[in-house]
């Protein structure tokens, strides 16, 4: 019996490090679940060479996750290289460092462009800022709807802030954008596993106290 036990802890361990694996999921955005819902056709002119940002926050929720990939609604005069900034927030606002900066994608004819990350973990119950840094237009999602929590993750949208020529930021409404925020979620089954293996360790633990008593 001893031995099934530490077998099966043994086995549950390998499994969940053999399965811990995670898929990309849209978690917050106007893009729909997927993250590919059309665009509209109103833009606004909003980058960083005039001095001009456009700023769109949100609220992590539980579990902490790793972004993967940023998409936006975008148009660029030619084609633009492109990043995309992750800013924790300052008291309403975006801080004045970014804490993750993407990869850069040229950005040309309106589209949607996806932005990868690497490392970009956000804390639960946390606000972020997501703002391009390169002068390009955004494009409206169509219907200009708001971007709301995706897939039942809990996200919340804050604000979309614009900052003016450098005058500081201020409420820009929320209709300015089109913005999908995907993270790396684990997949169900390396839940059920951890909790299999933590089961299969309690009991061999309660065995040992009772063969100690």
């Amino acid at each position: 019996m001893r031995f099934s036990l530490r077998a099966l802890v043994a086995a549950c361990c390998l499994a969940v490090g053999a399965s811990n694996v995670a898929r990309a999921e849209v978690v917050f955005g106007n893009l729909g679940t997927s993250g590919t819902g059309a665009l509209g056709t109103t833009n606004t002119d909003v980058g960083p060479t005039a001095g001009d940002y456009l700023a769109q926050g949100f609220t992590a929720a539980s579990p902490n996750l790793t972004v993967t990939s940023v998409t936006l609604g975008l148009f660029g005069d030619g084609s633009i290289a492109t990043t995309v900034a992750i800013f924790a927030d300052n008291f309403g606002e975006p801080a004045a460092s970014p804490l993750f900066t993407s990869a850069t994608v040229n950005v040309g004819a309106k589209a949607r462009y996806e932005f990868s990350f690497s490392g970009a973990t956000l804390t639960a119950g946390s606000t972020y800022w997501v703002i391009p840094q390169s002068d390009v237009s955004w494009y409206l999602n169509n219907p200009g709807s708001a971007p709301v929590a995706q897939n039942s993750s809990g996200y919340t949208f804050v604000n979309t802030l614009e900052n003016i020529g450098g005058g500081g930021w201020t409420g820009a409404g929320s209709n300015r954008y089109s913005i999908s925020v995907a993270a790396a979620v684990p997949e169900p089954s390396t839940y059920a596993l951890a909790a299999l293996g933590l089961g299969a360790a309690g009991l061999v633990g309660a065995r040992r106290r009772k063969i100690a008593g």
